[in-house]
Formats: C-alpha cells, sequence, structure tokens
C-alpha cells in the first residue's frame, strides 16, 4: 500500500494547546498543562470530586425521603 501525500507530525502538548486555543497567555497554558497532569489538584475552587459525592448523596437523600412520604418501601 502505497500513501501519498500523507506527513505525519508528532505535536507536543504546547503545540496542540496553541492550535487549539492561541488566544491563551503563557500563565493560562501552564495552569491547564499542570492541571492535565495532575490527578488530585484542588485549587481555589474547591475539590470537585468531593462536591459531587456530597450533592449525589443529598439528591439521593432526598429521593429516599420523598419515596417515603409517597408511601413506597425503601430501597
Amino acid at each position: 500500500m502505497i500513501l501519498r501525500g500523507t506527513l505525519l507530525l508528532a505535536m507536543t502538548a504546547k503545540e496542540k494547546v496553541l492550535q487549539r486555543a492561541p488566544h491563551w497567555t503563557e500563565e493560562q497554558d501552564g495552569r491547564a498543562h499542570r492541571a492535565a497532569q495532575s490527578d488530585d489538584v484542588v485549587d481555589e475552587w474547591g475539590d470537585v470530586s468531593k462536591l459531587h459525592q456530597a450533592s449525589g448523596a443529598e439528591t439521593m437523600r432526598g429521593l429516599a425521603n420523598e419515596e417515603q412520604r409517597a408511601g413506597h418501601a425503601p430501597w
């Protein structure tokens, strides 16, 4: 099989970011790169996974209470 006109170039993560978000500053690029590499990032916004767990648990408690008030058996 002959491929004509196909040129594969390896791009760095920084090049990909610059291609997709050319208006970002160096500081924004650096912050995004650090966040993408880290599994347990907690910043000034807080820990999203803990917020998600808490809100999910609160929702489930609310649903269980509504079902109980409606006379349904607990699940």
